[in-house]
């Protein structure tokens, strides 16, 4: 017989070929929501059935379901609070299976299914292995009265006969104008944020603004209404404000680029571009508002980090950040993605 055709080194271009071709046709592993769509349609005690494709992620023991605000801070909310379903493969469907939405529920939910690994690991360690999806509540019920969980009118400083919110004696402070809906179903229903049908108008803009999901500004001392509207009814909230009338410009919160990131970086939200206009120091606040929950440190300065988890296929981690400087201002929140891949 002859010598062989291929050299080494044309063998060991085959054998690198055929590698990639391997990985090239390996199968993606998903983890995905198949029900409910994303951006469908639910009324509030509805029960729906969540269906889950786990494709050719092994190993999972079961998968636990939770229901989020749209802006929900996941760092302070209590996860147990939040459980909507813990189901199994012997579940119909398997890993899936029947959840009520909550009936104070109305405009966006988030529900996130998060995997359980056998022997105990979860999707929010190590690894992250989840999904989630965004879907709209629209109760069925008539919106009876628009009414708000405040003092009325709402005081602040020495317009009030008594401090409550020291923390508000200061031009540029916000606040989240607590509003609810009584509805003809005998449920109150907080309607503050724009999904939930309301918008806002104030009578007097040098005194107080409201930005579109409700949060209120001090702007100058004096007296002003917020008008409130929601499914054609209508509510207004009078504002008297009494602070110290030093002028002070909000501070501008900057949170960075959004990133791409692998699993397993050490990833850095870096907010030091933020700048108060009259040039004093900040304080920060980061709170994560989508992915499953990570470990998030150092929250409350500039470079908060955390550890990107495992994932199997690409996921997306949502960061919103505040920052308020020495004489009380607020911003308004901003957000930064990172996307977690393989």
């Amino acid at each position: 017989m002859g010598k062989p055709f291929f050299s080494p080194f044309s063998l060991r271009v085959l054998v690198a070929c055929f590698l990639l071709t391997s990985l090239a046709t390996t199968p993606v592993w998903p983890f995905t929501i198949i029900e409910p769509k994303e951006s469908s349609v639910h009324y509030p005690g509805e029960k729906i059935t969540t269906q889950l494709d786990l494709g050719e992620v092994a190993g999972v023991n079961q998968v636990k379901y939770f229901w989020y605000g749209e802006q929900e801070d996941m760092l302070e909310e209590l996860v147990e609070d939040k459980l909507a379903l813990v189901s199994t493969k012997t579940h119909e469907p398997p890993f899936g299976g029947t959840l009520r939405v909550p009936r104070t529920a109305i405009g966006n939910l988030r529900l996130l299914a998060v995997a359980e690994m056998e022997g105990g690991q979860s999707g929010n360690e190590s690894w992250a292995i989840f999904d989630e999806v965004l879907v709209h509540i629209e109760p069925k019920a008539k919106l009876l009265e628009i009414d708000f969980e405040t003092d009325k009118p709402l005081r602040f400083g020495r317009a009030g006969s008594v401090r409550v919110y020291d923390t508000l004696d200061f031009l540029g402070k916000i606040f989240e104008l607590p509003v609810i809906g009584r509805f003809s179903d005998g449920v109150v229903r907080p309607i503050r944020l724009q999904a939930t049908g309301t918008t806002y108008e104030s009578t007097d803009d040098s005194v107080v603004t409201v930005q579109e999901n409700g949060l209120l500004r001090l702007v100058g001392n004096g007296h002003a209404g917020i008008k409130v509207t929601n499914r054609g009814k209508q509510a207004l909230l009078e504002v008297d404000i009494e602070v110290k009338d030093e002028l002070n410009e909000p501070p501008v919160p900057d949170p960075g680029s959004n990133q791409v990131v692998n699993a397993g970086d050490r990833v850095k939200l870096n907010a030091l571009q933020s700048y108060d206009p009259e040039g004093g120091s900040l304080e920060y606040h980061w709170s994560q508002v989508r992915g499953s929950k990570v470990p998030l440190l150092d929250p409350f300065s500039a470079k908060a980090s955390f550890l990107a988890p495992y994932v199997v296929e690409e996921r997306l981690f949502r960061f919103k950040l505040r920052v308020t400087d020495t004489q009380g201002a607020d911003s308004f929140p901003v957000y930064v993605d990172v996307i977690v891949e393989p």
